[in-house]
């Protein structure tokens, strides 16, 4: 296992130093010791977990309906994404009682950094809009009382990402809920993610990591804020960061796809576009701010709308980041003419 947290001398590593590693699909029964939150990916994951009776890991788990992809080369394919814990973990359940039904928080800690997932059933609270509202007042309810009071990097998995039409598609409705349940922002935005998924299940699943230490947010000069969007992109605008970085000085890169200012380039090229966002997320190279070692990389996760461009897409990757974990996943990215997207953690100057 790789951390994402930079290279230093063991000794001098901090103790709040955030550790992230992807976890093999075919290894699900032997998770290491220490993990505050466990991420799983794909059905088959789930169901060869229950198989094994390894029952739910320690801390906070998470499963994510979307299928891991084989990126065809030697590496096992990673099934799991592991933040590993700075200290001692405390799990527990918070309900918000400011609604009905009630809206249901899990969450673990370990006194430094919380990982925490909301999980709500669209056909309980009237559609994707209404939703995504309520979710996100629960988690600004919860953060307020929670004692890390600074979101840093947050997810969003849902149905039918592209579904609809001019400010009723989905994902532009999403967007008017969750400004809506966020309310006014008195701190920097997290670095974020937003996704469609292939199969559905009528959940809009929110999950995040927050701090007790703020962090700072990072915007892209290629690209306009996405809070700043003009209107064309929807009523709302989307109000997350292009990046963060953590108290521990890891870089937290949010999806990133081809767009440059704010339109979306390269329309149905998806190699052109891969080459798009490359340059994208060499544009934080200058913020990574721990040194490498050849044997230690980054992690990059690829949402990809067509499994079978995944081949061509992980040969580009391995030249520029051969190092560097990657998990490829099948999904839908939030404008239906980009084909693939990427986040990744801390980076490295190698792509730029």
């Amino acid at each position: 296992m790789r951390s994402s947290s930079g290279e230093q001398p063991a000794q001098s590593l901090p103790a709040t130093a955030l550790r992230v590693a992807y976890h093999p699909l075919d290894r699900l029964g032997e998770l290491p010791a220490g993990v505050l939150a466990t991420i799983r990916f794909g059905a088959r994951l789930r169901s060869e977990a229950k198989a094994a009776g390894t029952g739910q890991p320690a801390g906070l788990t998470i499963d994510v309906g979307l299928e891991p992809l084989h990126a065809a080369n030697s590496a096992p394919t990673p099934g799991a994404e592991l933040w590993f814990a700075t200290g001692p973990v405390h799990t527990g359940q918070w309900s918000d009682g400011a609604g009905s039904p009630p809206c249901q928080v899990r969450y673990a800690h370990d006194g430094h950094y919380l990982f925490a997932v909301v999980e709500l059933d669209e056909r309980e609270h009237g559609g994707i809009l209404l939703t995504a509202e309520r979710a996100y007042a629960a988690i600004r309810r919860f953060q307020q009382q929670s004692g890390f009071p600074h979101l840093l990097r947050m997810w969003n998995y849902m149905d039918a990402i592209n579904e609809g039409s001019g400010d009723l598609e989905r994902y532009r409705q999403f967007n008017v809920g969750r400004g809506r349940g966020l309310g006014e922002v008195s701190q920097s935005y997290p670095s974020a993610t937003a996704i469609g998924k292939h199969h559905s299940d009528h959940i809009l699943q929110v999950f995040w990591l927050a701090g007790t230490v703020a962090g700072q947010s990072l915007e892209n000069p290629r690209q306009v804020s996405a809070y700043h969007y003009p209107r064309v992109h929807g009523p709302v605008s989307p109000v997350f960061a292009r990046a963060l970085i953590a108290p521990d000085d890891t870089l937290l890169i949010s999806g990133t796809a081809s767009i440059v200012g704010h339109h979306s380039q390269h329309h149905d090229d998806a190699m052109e576009q891969l080459e798009e966002t490359i340059r994208n997320l060499s544009s934080f190279a200058p913020h990574v701010r721990r040194p490498r070692s050849a044997n230690r990389g980054d992690l990059l996760k690829v949402y990809v709308r067509d499994p079978a461009l995944t081949p061509r897409i992980a040969e580009r990757l391995r030249q520029l980041y051969p190092t560097s974990e990657i998990l490829f996943v099948a999904a839908d990215v939030c404008r239906r003419e980009l084909l693939l997207e990427i986040e990744a953690i801390s980076l490295s100057p190698q792509g730029s």
